[in-house]
């Protein structure tokens, strides 16, 4: 039910409370937290990951870009600045991983030690270039070195492969098959040829390079075909392939093995493009992407592989056994096996290709089937929606109208109402919400309630004449529309209403008793149906604040209070976001002593170019809005800064009044105790204080925690004072379950009555001060003005005292005044 005079407000978590922080006597300031950390730390993050793509996009297109800008230009890629690049994109390379730590690591690991293994072929190329590994063998020292490369970049790529996540094994097969068709193409045009022209030993060494750079090329073709997740495992295929390209056209270029030389030239480049590319994947943030498991079993097809990677490696192990064995490999041999393996190759795309028309067709056989069930699935929808038409138009629970039923109803009333023939025709909108309703449920629970809102309804409708229309808002609250009513019309029915709840309610073997509370307006002509639902609403708050189970109807005091209020609430978030609050401190003497034992916190609002707001007009606004949430907040962490030095000099503590939304607060003891180690006071210096009425207005359920979480307070030495104590009508049966150190007597009890020392109240608080001394509590009368009050206090054994007598309440500079004072206050 929505019958506020305020406008709902967000989560306390939402609020506006940058203006609150917490000012230490040294000029620091600590902001209390806002609600828009996650929406600002969401709003960084996206920015960042735009950044990122921005700066590796950039990247990439450097690294493309670069290494042939340098070629162009005359002079700058010599040897040394070659290798310089080299080394820094390995550095670089090692640190990514390092600070990416992906998940596994050995295969980024195994390709880092290829790279580095490539890269030392080079200073060997260029130290030793000549140096064989064995006396009149052809593999020299460098050559070796860059053998050593390939299975560990070959390896590193299986294993990213393998540990990418879930693949399909076909899409192994798809690699090798285009693994192949550029082998082949590459066989036929360039390496064949190439082969061909060297002769013994040099043919063989050269045959070991083609084949490495050959299965290269195929782990390359695999990882982007099957194991791109992310831009960096893209990045190294995309290394891998230029490595590969880089070493053929080099070879070609420079014979059997290129020696004695960096190779700064094109092949070299583009070699050089992939130790840059490298260098980017291992500082992408994807490296660090763990792996996906994989759901369900792998489909088959690892047949299919291990066959198509025999034949492609069939040919050139004949030839590696034919040169070993030096015998000459027939030319029809040659040109015949590349020939039967363009054919199988052709065959299988041509099989592959039928495979995929046949999914193809399944699928739309699919689909079709799926536009079939659509269609039933239609057809039965339409046959429902006369069905969800109907429950969205009506209370599921009471068959009522529900609140779209009204306002439909509602606006085809004021649509009548603007033509000229009904202009003087009066309507009426009667709001109806039920008395104690919420404690019907939270005593005997929600089915209870619902069986008795079945029975509010039955009972209304029999109470209207027919053809009215009533309608179930929401919860308790129910509506009436009429049309043609005049103000005692609409009166009538609303006492009918709340006749007809005057007998008890037999639900589950229980008698129940509601009363009800009624709002009404009744306009004519023209109007909105916003300002009717507010007008009545405002009557149905109304209704209710005054006592409830009673009629009242619209005025537009109403609207004026209502007004006044919105513009309280508007001007209190403003002091909440730009600090406007200030805390005034009431000393608490003793009356033995007549010294200051304690003060007391006292919030104050300096609204700038205003007077100063009463506490009694804001804090009913800021605990009914939320607000006084984050406000009692900052009042207990400014408290406790302030009376940090009063503590350590005086041994003064302080007092904090608790509101009760603070009490159910799920965070609140994580405050107290956030307040007191961020100032550095005592626990036992801290004195919270609450009312009667906030555990009076409590359900059991709710006393509990509140109980809990007081107890959970006072055992780390925090005392707990009931404020205004005598005002409630549970004192006693709440005394024997709260944790409470003092009792502060209300001033109604502490004023001077017209009889002195023989007056009730003096009775009354003598009775009171009785109590807490068999119960070990300590007291403090609140609101004594005069001597002859204090003395009597002081015979009755009261504690300590609080009013005007002693200091009405100060800034912090004056009580820092009073406290450094030689006298007592009554003596001034």
């Amino acid at each position: 039910m929505q019958t506020h005079m305020v406008p709902p407000t967000p989560a306390v978590a939402d609020l506006p409370t940058d203006g609150l922080v917490v000012r230490t006597r040294t000029g620091e300031v600590t902001p209390m937290d806002g609600g828009s950390a996650t929406s600002a730390l969401a709003r960084e993050a996206d920015r960042r990951a735009a950044r990122e793509r921005t700066i590796t996009v950039v990247a990439i297109g450097a690294t493309l870009l670069a290494p042939w800008l340098l070629y162009v230009l005359p002079g700058p890629l010599t040897p040394t600045f070659y290798l310089a690049i080299v080394v820094w994109a390995i550095a670089w390379y090692a640190v990514g991983v390092a600070a990416r730590r992906p998940s596994p690591a050995w295969p980024w690991w195994l390709i880092g030690a290829g790279v580095l293994a490539r890269f030392c072929g080079l200073i060997a190329a260029e130290v030793v270039p000549h140096h064989p590994v064995l006396p009149e063998s052809p593999l020299t020292v460098a050559l070796a070195i860059r053998l050593v490369s390939f299975p560990l970049l070959v390896a590193g790529l299986i294993g990213i492969v393998k540990r990418s996540g879930p693949f399909r094994t076909q899409g192994i097969v798809d690699g090798l098959a285009v693994s192949y068709g550029v082998g082949t193409i590459g066989w036929l045009l360039v390496l064949a040829p190439y082969l061909r022209a060297l002769s013994g030993a040099e043919r063989a060494l050269a045959f070991v390079f083609v084949i490495a750079d050959l299965t290269l090329l195929t782990m390359a073709v695999i990882v982007l075909v099957v194991a791109i997740r992310h831009t960096a495992q893209a990045l190294v295929g995309l290394a891998s392939l230029l490595f590969v390209a880089g070493d053929f056209l080099w070879g070609v270029d420079s014979g059997a093995h290129p020696v004695g030389m960096i190779p700064t030239a094109g092949p070299g480049v583009i070699v050089l493009s992939g130790y840059l590319f490298l260098a980017i994947a291992a500082g992408h943030r994807s490296t660090a992407v763990r792996r996906q498991e994989p759901q369900g079993e792998l489909p088959a097809g690892r047949l299919k592989m291990a066959l198509f990677g025999a034949a492609t490696f069939a040919y050139p192990a004949f030839a590696v056994f034919a040169a070993v064995e030096k015998r000459p490999i027939d030319p029809l041999v040659d040109v015949a096996y590349p020939v039967a393996m363009t054919t199988g190759f052709c065959f299988y795309l041509a099989v592959r290709s039928a495979g995929l028309a046949r999914d193809a067709y399944r699928r739309e056989q699919e689909q079709a089937a799926q536009a079939a069930a659509l269609g039933a699935a239609l057809a039965e929808q339409q046959a429902l929606q006369g069905q969800l038409t109907y429950r969205a138009l009506h209370d599921p629970l009471t068959g009522l109208p529900n609140r779209s039923k009204l306002t439909d109803a509602l606006d085809g009333t004021l649509a009548d109402a603007r033509r000229p023939e009904y202009a003087d025709r009066p309507y009426a909108l009667v709001l109806v919400d039920l008395d104690g309703f919420k404690d019907v449920n939270d005593t005997h629970g929600h089915p209870v309630g619902d069986e008795l809102l079945i029975q509010v309804a039955a009972r209304f409708t029999a109470a209207l004449p027919e053809g009215t229309l009533l309608a179930r808002l929401g919860g308790d609250e129910f509506a009436v529309l009429l049309t043609d009513a005049d103000t005692e019309h609409a009166s009538m029915i609303g006492r009918r209403l709340t006749e007809a709840l005057w007998g008890p309610f037999r639900v589950a073997a229980h008698d129940l008793y509601l009363t009800t509370s009624v709002g009404l307006y009744v306009g004519t002509g023209p109007a909105t149906p916003s300002d009717v639902l507010r007008n009545a609403d405002l009557a149905l708050y109304a209704a209710k604040g005054g006592g409830k189970n009673q009629v009242v109807g619209y005025r537009p005091e109403l609207r004026t209070a209502h007004l006044e209020q919105v513009e309280l609430l508007a001007g209190l978030r403003r002091a909440v976001a730009m600090g406007e609050f200030v805390l005034e401190y009431q000393p608490v003497v003793d009356l033995v002593t007549e010294r200051i034992s304690s003060v007391e916190a006292l919030l104050r609002w300096d609204a700038p170019g205003a007077a100063r707001v009463s506490p009694a007009d804001f804090v009913p606004v800021a605990e009914e809005s939320g607000l006084i949430v984050p406000i009692g907040a900052w009042v207990l962490g400014q408290a406790c800064v302030d009376a940090t030095d009063w503590y350590s000099r005086f041994g003064i503590s302080v007092a904090v009044n608790v509101a009760t939304a603070q009490l159910r607060d799920p965070e609140f003891v994580t405050t107290v105790l956030g307040a007191l180690r961020f100032s550095g006071l005592p626990p036992q210096a801290l004195v919270l204080e609450i009312t009667e009425s906030t555990m009076i207005a409590a359900t059991a359920a709710e006393t509990e925690i509140v109980v809990a979480r007081l107890q959970q307070l006072r055992s780390r030495g925090i005392r707990i004072a009931i404020d205004d104590f005598g005002t409630g009508y549970s004192s006693l049966s709440y005394l024997r379950r709260l944790p409470v150190d003092i009792l502060k007597i209300d001033r109604a009890f502490s004023m001077e009555g017209p009889e002195g020392a023989d007056s009730e109240d003096t009775a009354l608080t003598k009775a009171i001060l009785q109590l807490s001394h068999s119960l070990g509590l300590s007291t403090v009368a609140e609101g004594v003005e005069t001597a002859e009050r204090a003395d009597v206090l002081r015979e009755l054994r009261c504690d300590r005292a609080q009013g005007f007598l002693y200091s009405k309440p100060v800034d912090v500079r004056a009580l820092d005044a009073l406290l450094e004072a030689p006298h007592s206050l009554s003596s001034r």
